[in-house]
């Protein structure tokens, strides 16, 4: 069983609080921001309530936390009526777009979202998932003490410090919200990370099995049976999760809450095709970046090359790496037939059996194999060939696209080329780093 102490968590509970001068900060620019959204309501004879939702409106809140504000309109609106209305009264924001648009005004210390949303009666009765978020909040609000909190945002600092935290398309991981229910289960951070070390994949929380098929973690929301609330979290998200509880349970560390991210170094034989983009939108590119990749791989795996391992990035365009085990594939391939009891062997010498021209057909254990031709081909060539055939959406530019490696990729951006592993393990998988900080 974990064992930490009270002063432990202190010190973990004041390394990750805001300091009180952003706190109140933070208090003014909602207490402003909602004056105005209360005249922007009276001026253009707009019918919503303004919600404070967030982690910020729960008391979960950890240092660097952004706040949300939601505009819960009573009937249908029109989303991009609203968005023209918020740019005109907040000229210091800018738009963003996911299941819907919304701004964002950016501060020196946080950002404040704005978003409009439908005021649903109920959780089964939404028009947008982000219809659920009031509900959210009133049942962390209803059900957690302080102390619950307290456990809540160290949760989230160690689920941020370890890489699995957000549950936005470009990370797969744990969101807030999850990171809360994993306490209000468990009821401590502690009890938490003596479950996480027993988990298996898939891990049903609830009474889950058997619904939710192809998820890789169940916890029901209870606001809403019929969803599982952390539907996004990747299997090696997951694994991490569960990896860095095995871990500090064996010797608990200040090392598992800061953020510690290992360099990587690409090596020589990396491609990265780099996609333009009109407006990036990780919510929705980086679903599409990961299909193509994906679709990328089996081209190349189909020619012989062997694909040892991709990622995607979104930073001001689309990255996808690829990392072949061989530029070039030679002239004659393996092609392994029937083993000698079946019956379809002989079929596979009436095709093979005279050979070609690198000689005859030969044994492979008990296997009939013939090394055939091919035609030389280079994985840049693959990866040029393959791309006009491969969807992109609407927001990319494919006529656009630049195949680098070699010394270009040096001229890539930085978070590419140093972290293009992904998720990886920080620093704190590290025996030697664990023990530096302890």
């Amino acid at each position: 069983m974990t064992e930490i102490t009270p002063e432990f968590k202190r010190k973990i509970l004041e390394y990750i609080s805001e300091r009180g001068d952003i706190l109140e900060e933070k208090r003014e620019a909602v207490s402003s921001i909602s004056r105005r959204l209360e005249k922007v309501k009276d001026d253009y004879r707009l019918k919503y309530d303004i919600f404070l939702g967030g982690s910020f409106a729960k008391g979960t809140d950890i240092k660097g936390s952004d706040i949300d504000i939601f505009l819960l309109f009573p009937e249908e609106y029109d989303p991009m009526k609203i968005l023209r209305i918020l740019r005109r009264e907040f000229p210091e924001s800018t738009e963003e777009y996911s299941e819907h648009p919304y701004v964002i005004i950016k501060g020196k210390n946080f950002s404040i979202d704005i978003v409009p949303a439908y005021m649903a009666k109920s959780p089964g009765n939404l028009m947008t998932a982000v219809d659920r978020t009031p509900f959210h909040v009133e049942f962390v609000k209803n059900n957690f003490t302080s102390q619950m909190k307290d456990e809540a945002r160290i949760m989230k600092q160690f689920m941020k410090a370890i890489g699995v935290y957000g549950a936005e398309a470009s990370v797969q991981g744990f969101s807030g919200y999850v990171a809360e229910l994993i306490i209000y289960h468990y009821g401590s951070f502690e009890g938490a990370i003596d479950k996480a070390a027993t988990w298996t994949i898939p891990f049903f929380m609830d009474d889950g099995d058997g619904k939710f098929k192809g998820a890789n973690l169940v916890i029901i929301d209870p606001v809403d049976n019929t969803r599982n609330a952390s539907a996004n979290v990747s299997k090696e998200n997951l694994s991490t999760f569960i990896l860095a509880a095995k871990l500090f349970q064996m010797r608990p560390s200040e090392a598992f809450f800061s953020s510690t991210r290992a360099d990587c170094r690409m090596p020589g034989n990396a491609i990265v095709v780099v996609v333009p983009c009109k407006k990036c939108n990780e919510q929705t590119d980086v679903p599409n970046l990961r299909r193509v990749s994906s679709v990328l791989k089996k081209e190349l795996e189909s020619v012989g090359f062997n694909v040892i391992y991709t990622s995607v990035f979104m930073d001001r365009a689309g990255y996808i790496v690829i990392i072949p085990d061989a530029e070039r594939m030679g002239e004659a391939s393996l092609h392994i037939g029937p083993p000698v009891t079946s019956p379809n062997v002989i079929d596979f010498l009436k095709k093979w059996g005279e050979g070609t021209r690198f000689g005859p057909p030969f044994m492979l254990g008990d296997r009939v194999a013939v090394m055939r031709e091919r035609d030389p081909v280079d994985v840049m060539g693959a990866i040029a060939d393959t791309l006009p055939r491969v969807k992109f959406s609407n927001n990319f530019i494919p006529e656009k696209i630049i195949i680098v490696e070699g010394g270009d990729i040096a001229k890539l951006p930085e978070n590419i080329t140093s972290h293009f592993i992904y998720p990886s393990l920080g620093k704190w998988a590290s025996p030697s780093y664990r023990d530096y900080v302890q």
